[in-house]
C-alpha cells in the first residue's frame, strides 16, 4: 500500500524554520511545531490512543487545538472535531453518532516522550468530519490520507502556491474548510495564521495589512468583512479569496467585481475533502458557475440531474452526489440546486432554488427560503420563509407574484415571516430547521 511521510515531518525536515502556525499567542516555526507534537503524541499514547482509533476533539480552535490534531494523526488516529458551540445535547448526540474511542479536549496540552511520526497510507481514514445537518441529522463522514493529499495538490495547482503564502483560517475547525487550510499548509510548508473565532473587523484589518495571500471565507462571511473596511481594493499580495460553503448572491458577486476582490467561486464538499470544481482568482465574469473541475477530479451530471464526481478525491473512487446540475459547454459546473430539496408535489417536482430565486427578486424581499409540506392531496406542497425588506408586505401579493413568474403549481401555497433564516455556522441555509417551525396561520398575512 502506497505510505507518505507524515505532512507536518515533511515540511518541519525542509523547512525548519519557516513559520508554521500563527496565532494569538504567537508564533511556531515548522521545528517548534514538529516538536511540540511529537511530544503531545506521546502523551496521547501514554493515554491509550492507538494507530487507527478514532479520536473525539473538543474546545474552540488555539494554539493547543492545532498541536493535539496534528498529534493524533502523528501517532496515525484520526481526529473528529466537534463544534465548540455545541450545547450538551448537541455533543451527547455527536457523540452517540461517532462511537470514537476516546475524547480530547483541545485545550491539553500535556506532553510525554516524543513519538516518532506515522507514515500517512493513502487510504487509511484520517478524519472524520460530521456533516453540517442542513437537511437532517449529521452523520460521520470518513476522510483518507489519499483524499486530503490529492485535494491538497489540486488546490494548489488551482489557485497557485507560493514559498511565502499566508493562508488565514477563521473557518470552523470542525468542519472541513477549516481543517484543511491547516493540513495545505503543512503539506505545502507555507504559514496558516488561526484566528480563534471569526471577527468581520479583525479578518478586514488582517487582510488589509498586506500580510495575508489566501483567505477561505463563506459568501455570509465576505459579506460581512466588506461591510467592516472602506470600499477600497485589497492589498494586491491578497492573491486569492476562496468562497463556498453556500450559494453566493450576485450582488455580493459585482461587489466583489467592483472592488476587483480575487474571489475564487468554488464548489465542494465533505466527502471530497473540500473543493470539486473552482473559478481562477479574479474570473467573476458572468454567466456564474462554480468553474471547470480540479486535475484529478471528474464532474458529470448523473441520473436524474445529480451530479457526479469520479477520480481520487471521491470516497472509493466515485460519489454521487446531493447537488444538482450540469456542465456548461467550456466544461464548467452549474449548480442548480440539491437533491434532497426537491419537492415532490402530485407527481411533479418542484425546485426550492427556482422559487426561492423569484421570491428575492421582489423588492420586499431581503431573504427567502422554500421548502415542502405535507399535504393530503398532493403529498407536499411548497411554502416559503421570507425576511421582510418592507414593513407592509403581504403574503398574498408574493404569491401572486410568484404565479405571475412561475408554473401555477410552483408557487408557494403560503408565505410565513422571519427576522433571520435559519443558518449553520458555514451559512448554509437549514432546511431542517424550517421543517421543525410550527408557524400560526396568522403568520401568513404581514399586517
Amino acid at each position: 500500500m502506497t505510505a507518505l511521510p507524515n505532512p507536518l515531518a515533511a515540511s518541519a525536515r525542509a523547512r525548519p524554520a519557516h513559520p508554521a502556525l500563527e496565532t494569538a499567542e504567537g508564533t511556531l516555526d515548522y521545528r517548534a511545531l514538529a516538536k511540540a507534537v511529537a511530544r503531545r503524541a506521546g502523551a496521547l499514547a501514554a493515554e491509550g490512543v492507538r494507530p487507527g482509533q478514532v479520536v473525539a476533539l473538543t474546545g474552540w480552535p488555539s494554539r493547543a487545538w492545532v498541536v493535539n490534531a496534528h498529534a493524533l494523526m502523528w501517532l496515525g488516529a484520526a481526529p473528529a472535531p466537534l463544534s465548540p458551540r455545541a450545547r450538551a445535547t448537541e455533543r451527547d448526540a455527536a457523540l452517540a453518532v461517532l462511537r470514537p474511542d476516546h475524547a480530547v479536549d483541545g485545550q491539553d496540552d500535556a506532553a510525554g516522550p516524543p513519538l516518532d511520526p506515522q507514515p500517512w497510507l493513502l487510504k487509511d481514514r484520517r478524519l472524520v468530519i460530521l456533516s453540517s445537518g442542513t437537511t437532517g441529522p449529521p452523520r460521520p463522514i470518513d476522510l483518507s490520507a489519499g483524499q486530503l493529499v490529492f485535494s491538497a495538490m489540486a488546490s494548489a495547482l488551482r489557485l497557485g502556491h507560493a514559498l511565502d503564502d499566508r493562508w488565514l483560517c477563521c473557518l470552523p475547525l470542525h468542519h472541513v474548510g477549516g481543517l484543511s487550510i491547516l493540513l495545505r499548509c503543512a503539506l505545502y510548508g507555507t504559514t496558516a495564521r488561526l484566528h480563534g473565532r471569526f471577527d468581520a473587523a479583525q479578518v478586514a484589518a488582517a487582510l488589509d495589512s498586506g500580510d495575508v495571500t489566501l483567505v477561505s471565507l463563506v459568501p455570509a462571511m465576505l459579506s460581512a468583512v466588506l461591510d467592516a473596511r472602506a470600499e477600497v481594493p485589497f492589498p494586491p499580495r491578497l492573491r486569492a479569496a476562496l468562497i463556498g460553503g453556500a450559494a453566493t448572491p450576485p450582488a455580493l458577486v459585482a461587489r466583489c467585481r467592483r472592488l476587483g476582490v480575487p474571489v475564487a467561486l468554488t464548489w465542494g464538499m465533505t466527502e471530497t475533502a473540500s473543493q470539486v470544481a473552482t473559478r481562477f482568482p479574479g474570473d467573476l465574469d458572468a454567466p456564474m458557475h462554480a468553474g471547470p473541475p480540479l486535475p484529478f477530479a471528474e464532474v458529470a451530471a448523473g441520473p436524474g440531474g445529480a451530479l457526479v464526481v469520479t477520480g481520487p478525491l471521491a470516497p472509493g473512487g466515485r460519489l454521487e452526489t446531493r447537488d444538482l446540475g450540469h456542465l456548461d459547454d467550456e466544461g464548467r459546473v452549474v449548480v442548480t440546486g440539491r437533491r434532497d430539496d426537491v419537492i415532490i408535489s402530485g407527481g411533479e417536482n418542484i425546485d426550492p432554488a427556482e422559487v426561492e430565486a423569484v421570491l428575492k427578486a421582489h423588492p420586499g424581499v431581503a431573504d427567502a427560503a422554500v421548502v415542502g409540506r405535507p399535504d393530503p392531496r398532493w403529498g407536499e406542497r411548497p411554502v416559503a420563509w421570507v425576511v421582510p425588506a418592507q414593513a407592509d408586505l403581504q403574503a398574498e401579493a408574493l404569491i401572486d407574484w410568484c404565479r405571475a413568474r412561475l408554473t401555477v403549481f410552483k408557487a408557494p401555497d403560503a408565505v410565513f415571516w422571519l427576522d433571520a433564516l435559519p443558518r449553520t455556522e458555514l451559512g448554509k441555509l437549514s432546511r431542517s430547521a424550517l421543517l421543525r417551525q410550527q408557524p400560526e396561520p396568522a403568520q401568513r398575512r404581514r399586517e
